[in-house]
């Protein structure tokens, strides 16, 4: 059973080591892991400030609902999302000081009642729409169900009301076609909250004392 873990800043810290050595750079420091040995399903964000008066970007995110034992789902998921999201080139060892890590356990998924049935800012959602195409015309398959998700954080930070995360979570599972309320209200809605934790990497530069 996925245990509910808090979110810290060592957490943070401890997916900069993991990235470091990544990158072919050996870790300013290796922070001990806050409930090591627990498990709990996990998000690694990685954002970039290319220049000081700039908003942060996006780098990589990538995480799982499927419960993570700690250390190692933490680190797997750092490099994930530093290394691997198919959205980004990989990180490089020259960004690092440009970066900020964020760290998110989730809570155990619940229905909603209906696809408004969350609140913004404090729920994340996840999404499953019954692909309205089946195109098995040469070969091709179409997926029989698209699937996504947004964090807690994202609907807030981009301003979205629930109509339009909704919209843009089913533009994110894949869907390309027109969005109405019919397909709203298909939709099979789960809600879940996170503990969320951020670190740049000047502060994980401050914590090893340098």
């Amino acid at each position: 059973m996925p245990e509910e873990i808090q979110a810290t800043k060592a957490h943070c810290a401890y997916c900069f080591s993991a990235l470091h050595k990544a990158c072919g750079k050996a870790p300013v420091y290796t922070p001990d892991v806050p409930g090591t040995g627990k498990e709990a399903p996990v998000f690694v964000s990685w954002y970039i400030r290319p220049q000081p008066e700039k908003d942060h970007q996006l780098r990589g995110c990538i995480g799982t609902f499927s419960p993570q034992v700690l250390p190692d789902g933490l680190k797997e998921y750092a490099i994930r999302a530093g290394m691997h999201d198919p959205r980004f080139h990989p990180i490089q060892a020259a960004e690092l000081p440009q970066l900020e890590c964020s760290v998110s356990y989730l809570t155990p998924m619940e229905p909603c009642r209906h696809w408004e049935d969350w609140d913004i800012g404090v729920h994340g959602i996840y999404i499953h729409l019954k692909n309205p195409v089946q195109d098995h015309t040469h070969g091709h398959t179409m997926p029989k169900v698209l699937t996504a998700t947004f964090l807690p954080e994202v609907a807030p930070a981009q301003g979205w009301s629930k109509k339009e995360t909704i919209d843009h979570a089913i533009q994110k599972a894949g869907w390309r076609g027109s969005i109405d309320d019919t397909m709203r209200t298909s939709l099979e809605v789960s809600r879940y909250r996170s503990h969320q934790a951020t670190l740049t990497y000047q502060e994980y530069i401050a914590q090893a004392g340098l």
